[in-house]
């Protein structure tokens, strides 16, 4: 009886790469390289969907800037770029940096805008609320306010001055049925150290940082005028 022989056992490469069929290839051979090919193909859909996943979620993100919650402020108020320049007291060519993001706002004129109260930090920093108990919130204000008012009692060079602290009390609000919350008169004296310290430092208070962000300002258009003066020579 003649003896049958093995069928031909084909061995892969898993690392293989090149996968194309070629004529005198055996069935396993094809059947293996269309195997991977598909695998290969539904990997690469699974990798340009988790990017275009990633991109989205950066394009989100990116939209969550002060930059795209300045031009919907400005939008909604139907101001041109100039006009709201204008208003905050800034050039318009350092109020488009801030709205293009390619400059730094001053805090200083984020509280002008605030101060209005026609906009919310959160519209106008175009990002999403957390989620917080209204008792919560309610806990929060109230121990702002009351820290804003214990503050004042101080000598302080302006109110502002106590924004900052008054915050930093605030949010140390511990969750309800917490453990004992710490206590608003003693936050305020630690905060009120801190900031006669740096009175006595030299600090100048807000009145001081506003006189100096006006002559930078000042700088700048001087820094413009001197840039038009050199272009018009050159052209002359």
């Amino acid at each position: 009886m003649k003896e049958r022989s093995m069928p031909f056992q084909f061995k892969p490469d898993p690392d293989q790469d090149n996968l194309v069929i070629r004529p005198g290839m055996s069935a396993q051979q094809k059947g293996w390289i269309r195997r991977k090919q598909i695998e290969r193909s539904q990997s690469a859909r699974a990798q340009e969907a988790e990017e275009a996943r990633t991109f989205e979620r950066i394009r989100r993100r990116s939209e969550m800037s002060l930059s795209q919650g300045l031009r919907k402020y400005r939008g909604r108020r139907e101001l041109t770029q100039d006009q709201l320049a204008e208003e905050l007291g800034c050039s318009v060519r350092a109020y488009r940096g801030y709205e293009s993001g390619e400059r730094d706002m001053p805090s200083s004129l984020l509280l002008q805008i605030l101060a209005r109260e026609d906009v919310d930090m959160h519209d106008l920093l175009n990002v999403r609320r957390d989620p917080v108990w209204a008792e919560t919130r309610d806990m929060v204000i109230d121990r702002y306010n009351e820290a804003m008012a214990l503050l004042s009692q101080h000598d302080l060079y302006l109110a502002v001055d106590a924004e900052a602290p008054a915050r930093r009390i605030a949010g140390e609000i511990n969750e309800l049925g917490a453990e004992q919350t710490t206590s608003i008169a003693m936050r305020v004296e630690e905060e009120w150290l801190h900031l006669d310290r740096w009175y006595q430092a030299g600090g100048w208070g807000w009145d001081g940082v506003e006189d100096l962000w006006k002559e930078q300002q000042e700088e700048e258009r001087r820094a413009e005028r001197r840039a038009r003066d050199a272009k018009r020579r050159d052209h002359g």
